[in-house]
C-alpha cells in the first residue's frame, strides 16, 4: 500500500483553528480601529424596525426597551 500526501483546502476559519487555543475559533476577531470606524452606528433604539407585531407584542416591546 502506497501513501500519498493531497492539498487540503480549507476555509479561513478552518485554517485559523491551527493557530488559535481550543474552543476559540469560532469566536469573532476584534474590530481594528478602520473596522470600527467605518461600522454603522444605530443612531436611536428607537430606529428598531419589528414588523408583524400585534399591539401588545408592540407595546411589549417598548416597554422592555424602556426598562
Amino acid at each position: 500500500m502506497s501513501s500519498s500526501t493531497y492539498d487540503v483546502v480549507v476555509s479561513d476559519a478552518a485554517d485559523r483553528q491551527r493557530d488559535a487555543p481550543h474552543g476559540t475559533a469560532l469566536l469573532p476577531d476584534d474590530l481594528t480601529e478602520q473596522q470600527l470606524t467605518a461600522a454603522p452606528v444605530l443612531a436611536s433604539v428607537d430606529a428598531l424596525l419589528v414588523e408583524e407585531l400585534t399591539d401588545d407584542e408592540d407595546d411589549a416591546f417598548a416597554t422592555a426597551i424602556d426598562a
